[in-house]
């Protein structure tokens, strides 16, 4: 959870539960799948989990790259 604030305060369950959506998003998206009571299964027998990290990996390149060019005046 990158975004954490820093008062605690603000920390309730919504927010928990917002963070655990990103987090399992960000692992189906690379071909894990929810087994049960927090558990993710990858089938590493499968090629499609290789071709999606390589696709997350690619945004990832693309989004840093962006975040360094200078803004437009």
């Amino acid at each position: 959870m990158g975004e954490y604030p820093e008062d605690r305060e603000q920390v309730t369950e919504a927010y928990r539960l917002k963070a655990k959506k990103k987090i399992a998003g960000l692992w189906e998206s690379i071909g894990f799948q929810p087994i049960r009571h927090g558990v993710w299964l990858l089938d590493t027998g499968l090629r499609r989990p290789e071709e999606l990290m390589q696709a997350r990996r690619a945004q990832l390149c693309a989004l840093g790259t962006a975040f360094q060019q200078p803004a437009s005046a």
